[in-house]
């Protein structure tokens, strides 16, 4: 009886340690991949920030710091950016929206999951 007590316990914690584990499965990996991407592009998104709020016209370029990540970026004028991952078919749009002399991005696309939590729509 105590040995079964014991192998109850033991499978009850393997299962509540399996719980814990870090999802691997695409969708997870995905939207981690979508917010990292946004954090490879904060120092970019800085700079074009402040030629928007300088009323200038963005002309900057891009040095990827994250080539595994992020495939390509395109910037506009205006501040737009398009960004496309590398090693999943992520594709998002973030713009700058200015409200009282601040400025915050817009993002749509991107991982359902990874891209709200660092863009308010």
């Amino acid at each position: 009886m105590m040995i079964s007590r014991w192998l109850v316990g033991v499978v009850l914690l393997f299962a509540i340690l399996l719980m814990l584990l870090p999802k691997r499965d695409d969708a997870s990996l995905a939207a981690l991949s979508s917010a990292s991407m946004l954090q490879c592009t904060a120092a970019f998104r800085a700079e074009v920030a402040a030629q928007v709020l300088a009323g200038e016209a963005v002309e900057l370029a891009f040095a990827n710091p994250c080539p595994d990540l992020i495939a390509a970026l395109e910037l506009g004028e205006t501040g737009e950016i398009w960004l496309s991952g590398q090693r999943y078919q992520i594709h998002m749009h973030l713009w700058p929206v200015v409200e009282g002399g601040q400025l915050r991005w817009a993002c749509e696309g991107g991982s359902e999951h990874g891209i709200t939590r660092l863009c308010q729509p």
